[in-house]
């Protein structure tokens, strides 16, 4: 079984549900059969939508990223997993710097996709995920269309984000509707929770199956890699 190295707080809420759902979907009948976890959760990282949406001087958090990694590779892990999607913009030199393999949660999703027959997929992630097309660039390999919210939904998806979860606030339900109701009501198949900080919703609202979250395909991956 190979061990699995988690580069984490980003935040810290979404690193901590993260781990809990690799545990809750390992099938064991004894604590010793659960996969060695190191987790390095690192708060301090520089915000990744403020990098990729500046011009100016906002702080690369790519060193930071790969050093975490290097740690964890350093003390044993085998499978890194990084449970913030728009870090997955920087995939390439995160793999290429730590010198592991990182799982990549949105060519996860299009397998998940592609098993469901979802070719139109709402998306509800952060300005930073958006602008820079990391969803469609993986996406379309699997035959999936990306719907994402008009200009207002998406700045409350970022409030949802920013001054909600990563304020430490409870979601605002009434916002989360109205993004999630525009999504499917412009052709969307099923949603999915794509930055980590919105799995909250599946805690505190009870959403149906049309919802998927990019935190419970991300941590079944690792199961799957981990326990080959």
């Amino acid at each position: 079984m190979k061990k699995l190295g988690i580069i984490g707080g980003l935040g810290p809420l979404a690193t901590a549900y993260f781990y809990r759902r690799v545990v809750e979907f390992t099938d064991v009948s004894t604590d010793q059969e659960h996969i060695e976890t190191w987790i390095g959760s690192c708060p301090a990282i520089p915000d990744r939508t403020a990098f990729l949406l500046s011009s100016d001087n906002a702080e690369d958090p790519r060193p930071s990223l790969i050093e975490v990694g290097k740690k964890l590779r350093d003390i044993g892990a085998e499978v890194l997993a990084i449970p913030c999607i728009t870090a997955h913009a920087f995939h390439k030199e995160m793999e290429e710097g730590i010198g592991l393999p990182v799982l990549h949660a949105i060519r996860e999703l299009g397998a998940w996709c592609k098993s469901k027959g979802v070719t139109s997929l709402g998306v509800m992630a952060t300005d930073g995920a958006r602008e820079t097309r990391i969803y469609e660039d993986v996406l379309t390999e699997y035959g999936v269309t990306c719907i994402w919210p008009g200009e207002r939904g998406q700045k409350q998806v970022m409030v949802l984000i920013y001054d909600d979860v990563k304020a430490g606030q409870a979601l605002d339900q009434t916002a989360f509707e109205m993004v999630s109701g525009e999504l499917f009501g412009n052709g969307a198949q099923a949603v999915v929770l794509g930055c980590t900080e919105l799995s909250q919703a599946m805690v505190e609202m009870d959403l149906d199956d049309r919802f998927v979250d990019i935190i419970d395909v991300l941590a079944r991956a690792c199961v799957r890699e981990c326990r080959k």
